[in-house]
């Protein structure tokens, strides 16, 4: 279990979290464990001899002790191998299975092996149901050991990389007792081994000037000419971009387009809510533009929280909170002028629990009266089942639902409200450095009807991560085509 999710977190750089990828890490683990089950028993039947087994254990033991050092390697070469596919799906779905295959596939089978082999050897004839019991509670027993230190302990405190030399150690130590007796010898190299090694950057980055891992993901701040970028994993899109010279991305991103919010709505607003703060370049824009406005921003990666402050200069006039966006809209009590939804995991999903009827009539309890809720939604068509499912949601709970397509763009930004906005008020920009956009902008924005074959998205049934994979696969396989 460690292993397995040691590798979710080695290969997020590369390939990201997708459902594609842990689909992969899944389905090669189970492989390789019932391999591991197969050649265990045979080869426990035909010698079943205890030091065959620890001299497999040890070679699993420096296998994984090195996966940390050669992962980028293995990647970059799977990279060339792939190069001429031309297909970000394949390179995601078969890069990662190619690469887990590679990398973990050889310890798993021998890991795999253990069971069987143990069975064969302390099992007497009259107690084979006791001793396979004992076996596999112990198994299991570690398994939940492997499962929860990892993700609430080490990984936060140690990174990914250490996590698994850690146990790799850990499993060294139960290994080679069963060749020596010097237990407390062995324990202190275990301890200390993992912490004499540099674990290599995970990516090489251009222009990199500071990465690090959470709790959450793999983060990443650099530099391109004039911008900074924030990306989450495999940096399959950007999380927060920040021109370093205006308060402008001047990238036709959606994020500017968020600052017109405050003309369209009915009177003066007095607050907004960012859900999904990220680096905080909404945050930014609404307080340069609109210093009026009181800011609130949702951060649920404190560690991202502390890259605003430090590397995008979230404004100190932003209120922030460390908490995940569903739980702080039902448990606030404050109302709010305008709701940004900004909430991605690697930049390609909106979090599923954030799309949902149950949500949305929650935030909608938030709003003041003349309140508005704007969302980006990545959807390449405007036929789009994600884009599509998500407005026929919003319909069902709100009385008017309208697109605004970013020119060349994916993005669409989505805005609700239960009262009919006039966007004749973007004219209320005149005169500001914002004219421009705003007359850019006003007659793109229309009221939409969703499309009546697709139904409302629920906590129990939203299958967003589904519908975004689908279109990377629908897109991949035009691009091989093509």
């Amino acid at each position: 279990m460690a292993s397995e999710l040691c590798a979710s977190r080695l290969l997020a750089p590369y390939f990201g979290t997708s459902s594609f990828v842990w689909t992969n890490i899944i389905g090669v683990i189970m492989i390789a464990l019932s391999t591991g089950y197969l050649i265990g028993g045979n080869l426990a039947d035909r010698r079943p001899r205890l030091d065959i087994l620890l001299k497999l254990l040890l070679v699993a033991c420096v296998f994984l002790f090195l996966l940390p050092f050669v992962v980028f390697t293995v990647v970059q070469w799977l990279s060339s191998l792939m190069q001429n596919l031309n297909s970000s799906f394949s390179f995601i779905f078969l890069g990662s299975l190619l690469a887990i295959a590679l990398l973990f596939a050889p310890p798993i089978v021998i890991l795999g092996m253990t069971s069987p082999f143990l069975i064969r050897l302390v099992a007497q004839t009259d107690h084979v149901g006791v001793s396979a019991g004992r076996i596999f509670g112990l198994s299991t027993i570690g398994s939940v050991v492997g499962t929860f230190l990892p993700v609430l302990v080490f990984i936060p405190a140690l990174g990914t990389g250490k996590t698994i030399m850690l146990f790799s150690a850990a499993l060294f130590v139960v290994t080679a007792l069963g060749f020596t007796a010097k237990k407390s010898a062995l324990l202190s190299v275990a301890a200390v081994v993992p912490f004499l090694f540099p674990i290599p950057e995970a990516r090489q980055t251009p222009g990199k000037i500071y990465s690090t891992e959470s709790a959450y993901q793999y983060i990443e701040v650099f530099d391109r000419g004039s911008f900074r970028y924030l990306v989450y994993n495999d940096a399959a899109g950007f999380q927060t971009v920040a021109n370093k010279h205006s308060p402008f991305t001047g990238l036709n991103y959606y994020y500017d387009y968020y600052s017109l919010l405050p003309f369209i709505f009915e009177g003066r607003p007095k607050n907004a809510l960012i859900l999904g703060l990220g680096g905080g370049i909404i945050a930014n824009q609404l307080r340069y533009f609109h210093p009026e406005i009181v800011v609130d921003g949702l951060e649920i990666d404190p560690k991202v929280i502390q890259i605003a402050r430090n590397y995008f200069s979230l404004s100190p006039d932003v209120s922030v909170f460390n908490q995940d966006a569903r739980i702080f809209v039902t448990l606030s009590k404050k109302k709010y002028d305008i709701v940004i939804i900004d909430a991605y995991t690697q930049q390609i999903y909106i979090p599923f629990h954030l799309t949902t009827v149950e949500f949305f009539t929650k935030l909608k309890d938030r709003l003041s009266e003349q309140g508005i809720v704007a969302m980006n939604v990545s959807a390449p068509r405007e036929d789009s089942p994600l884009l599509q499912s998500i407005s026929k949601t919003l319909r069902s709970v709100f009385a008017h639902v309208y697109l605004f397509r970013i020119p060349m763009s994916t993005d669409n930004i989505v805005l609700v409200s239960d009262r009919g906005l006039d966007f004749g008020l973007l004219g209320r920009a005149a005169g500001t450095e914002l004219q421009g956009l705003a007359r850019l902008s006003q007659p793109l924005f229309r009221e939409t009807e969703p499309d009546s074959q697709y139904e409302p998205l629920t906590d129990d049934r939203a299958p967003i991560e589904h519908m975004v994979d689908w279109e990377i696969l629908k897109a991949g396989i035009k691009a091989n085509k093509r």
